[in-house]
């Protein structure tokens, strides 16, 4: 008998065993009841797990029966522990409240789904936090400038461009959260990049296989701007953040307030204002009249919370009127640039179980955008150029593997004397980024396809240097593929990577025809240009001790048909070199034509840091840039000099302070009809002091720049001849959060 029930209790135990349950539960922040989402939920000794939902809802399937202990881990909260008996079909957990960990960081950004994240390359830079509130300036290349690899292209405070590794204009893109920004800061430098970055809280620099999930033309890379720094971020109660601040060298003076305000659990609206005036810029040397600059912007949102999704729409408005100094070359009293762009974003993001994907990302945008061009003193516009954009996006992501699908059209209008004709360009296509961890090495695999179409109008144009006949429909496919190759050993990492991109060539690249004011030069566009075509190879090298941080990364990129605008000559022979144009005595703007030419850009870039104490870090940015043009055995034109950027940073909390030192060389490396630049040091102090209240924390940004009053040109501006950089400065930033 005994036997009997001996034998009866294995089978029920054995048949117990081999069924399999699910376990649910809802997930909830103990101070405040809202749903946590993205916590990560598993069984201990096992494969399975979970992701908590936008409502905090998670489910395990397939789970064995038996004695399980259940894990439950988020970013900013103390781990949560459950030992349960599963003999059921289903286990309800019910609510789970987990509590924060006051201690486990100070400043933290909770993310979800970051699992679903692919690797980062080794050179991705990203800014967000106290870095973010340190790098802070009105544009984003200001912001950027210090970073290795980074450059600035400017003709004044209003018309700052970033340029990555020697590339500007559209050969990166520029994106607002994954989309693009709509401007016409790529097509020329005179061209404001239509964010100021007070509004602003986080950018990333992206490059490798995972650049491909946002663009074709991302041989420099990607900047995408946030105004989040988590766009699942819920408050319980009324958030109101706002930064104020001035600056010497312009007299600038500045104010942001957003404010988020919870409605019912699962509603948010957002309130946005941003407003800036500045002066003509100074330099060592003087004022630098017509470079004011007066920027608005209003923004406004609204999230919705449901179940497993989350749905947000938003309007943007930006105002912006800047101006460029004149030169004896073109306008004498200079050229005045009024910018606006109204921009509508409706987003869906939505937590699935299908086929091994984890979300799914529905993103629209419609942007509306004018730009003005006239000579200072007269009230009527010389050039003006509108475009409207409208794109859609989906997205799934998995743990492996991203899939995507965009369309976009952009209907583009210009008129005055600029005679580029007016063009409607369709794109579609798909894209997918692969990601497998064998052993210790990760292998990532990304592609896209772009069919693009461009029809000019040519039923009303009208061209000076281009033949009618030329001004024809152009249609390409655009293929770019990544690879890339991460290995993990101890304190080492190394980054592999190869890409080959392909670049449609612009409206502005076919067809201009025309003067671009602010730039002083007359362009010419070329219509049988081709796809441009690059193959680059990357390798970083990045190392991290206890007092130690190394990381040196090399890159090189060939282009056998490079785009560039190249001057037709330096003389004086009228309509040959230039034509007569302008407010100046001289009067006339040289002539450039668009071409494609063989070319490599190389380079090298290292970041050091080596911690003293905890308190005291000193650190080294190296960045350096070649450009070859192979067909005229010259170097490319507007390539940055060599740059080194020293810092000491002592954190002595609630004071940090940071003294900073930016050693530029010589630019002799010249193409072209282009001008020598020489070399600069400067010298910075920036200091951070924090207050945190009850409930209000208080932070003060002071900065010191150009200490010594030095005087120094940029090397990428085209008219550097006649614009110092700016003179000592001091700014004064004040943040609060209430």
């Amino acid at each position: 008998m005994s036997f009997f029930f001996s034998a009866l209790n294995i089978l029920l135990v054995s048949t117990l065993l081999s069924q399999t349950g699910s376990i649910t539960g809802v997930i909830i922040n103990n101070n405040d009841g809202i749903p946590i989402h993205g916590a990560n939920i598993y069984v201990q000794n096992s494969d399975k797990g979970a992701i908590s939902r936008v409502d905090g809802g998670f489910t395990l399937n397939d789970i064995s029966n038996g004695q399980l202990r259940i894990i439950i881990s988020m970013i900013g909260y103390k781990n949560v522990k459950k030992d349960i008996l599963l003999y059921n079909k289903q286990y309800d957990f019910g609510t789970i409240k987990m509590l924060t960990d006051t201690i486990l960081i100070k400043e933290i950004v909770v993310e979800a789904h970051t699992e679903l994240k692919p690797k980062s390359f080794s050179s991705n830079i990203e800014l967000s936090g106290k870095r973010y509130h340190i790098n802070l300036g009105s544009s984003l290349a200001s912001s950027l400038d210090d970073e290795v690899g980074l450059a600035i292209r400017t003709m004044g405070q209003g018309t700052n461009q970033p340029v990555l590794r020697g590339y500007s204009g559209d050969r990166f893109l520029l994106t607002d959260d994954g989309l693009s920004i709509g401007d016409l800061s790529t097509s020329s430098p005179d061209h404001s990049v239509s964010v100021d970055m007070a509004s602003f809280k986080k950018v990333r620099i992206i490059r490798g296989p995972e650049s491909l999930l946002y663009g074709s033309n991302t041989i420099g890379g990607v900047i995408n701007i946030s105004r989040n720094n988590n766009s699942e971020t819920r408050f319980s109660k009324r958030n109101i953040q706002s930064i104020f601040g001035i600056e010497s060298h312009n007299e600038s003076l500045f104010g942001s307030v957003s404010g988020y305000f919870p409605v019912k659990k699962n509603q948010q609206l957002m309130i946005s204002y941003l407003k800036r005036n500045s002066g003509n810029q100074t330099s060592p040397i003087g004022e630098l009249k017509n470079t004011e600059l007066s920027n608005t912007e209003i923004v406004t949102g609204y999230d919705y919370f449901g179940n497993d999704y989350r749905a947000t729409i938003s309007f943007e408005e930006i105002d912006m009127e800047y101006g460029i100094p004149g030169t004896e070359e073109g306008h004498i009293s200079g050229v005045n640039i009024d910018m606006k762009k109204r921009t509508q974003k409706f987003n869906v993001h939505k937590d699935i179980n299908f086929s091994g994907f984890q979300t799914i990302d529905l993103d629209q945008r419609f942007i509306d955008y004018g730009h003005t061009e006239s000579v200072s003193g007269f009230n009527f516009a010389s050039v003006y150029m509108d475009q409207t954009i409208f794109s859609l996006q989906s997205k799934l992501t998995g743990e492996s593997l991203t899939l995507g699908s965009f369309y976009q059209f952009r209907d583009f209008r210009a008129g005055g004397f600029y005679w580029t004709p007016d063009s409607r360009a369709t794109s579609l296509g798909s894209f997918f980024l692969f990601e497998k961890n064998i052993k210790k090495v990760t292998l990532q695999v990304s592609s896209r396809a772009t069919y693009q179409s461009i029809k000019p109008d040519k039923s009303n144009s009208f061209t000076s240097n281009l033949n009618s006949d030329e001004i024809i429909d152009r249609k390409f496919l655009i293929l770019s593929h990544a690879v890339g190759a991460y290995y993990n050993l101890n304190n080492w990492k190394v980054s592999l990577g190869t890409m080959y991109t392909q670049k449609a060539p612009s409206l502005d690249d076919l067809y201009s025809d025309g003067p671009h004011l602010g730039t002083y030069s007359y362009e010419i566009g070329s219509p049988k240009l081709n796809l441009e075509k690059t193959i680059g190879l990357e390798s970083s090298l990045d190392y991290v001790s206890r007092n130690l941080g190394v990381k040196i990364t090399g890159y090189y990129n060939y282009s056998p048909n490079y785009h560039i605008y190249t001057k037709l000559g330096d003389g004086y022979e009228p309509g040959a070199d230039w034509i007569e144009w302008g407010s100046g005595s001289s009067g006339w703007l040289y002539k450039y034509e668009r071409q494609g030419l063989k070319a490599i850009i190389y380079g090298y870039e290292g970041d050091f840091e080596y911690t003293v104490t905890k308190n005291i870090v000193f650190g080294t940015k190296l960045s350096i840039t070649r450009g070859d043009n192979l067909e005229n055995k010259l170097p490319i034109q507007y390539i940055p000099p060599d740059k080194i950027f020293f810092t000491s940073k002592f954190d002595l909390n609630p004071l940090y302070i940071e003294l900073q030192l930016k050693l530029v060389s010589d630019q002799s490396r010249i193409g072209e009809y282009e001008e020598k630049t020489k070399g600069y040091s400067i010298s910075n102090i920036i200091g951070t002091y924090n207050i945190n209240a009850a409930n209000i924390s208080h932070k003060l940004v002071f900065r010191l720049e150009n200490i010594f009053n030095r005087e120094y040109y940029n090397h990428l501006s085209k008219i550097k001849s006649i614009m110092p950089e700016k003179g000592r400065t001091i700014g004064i930033q004040y943040r609060v959060i209430f």
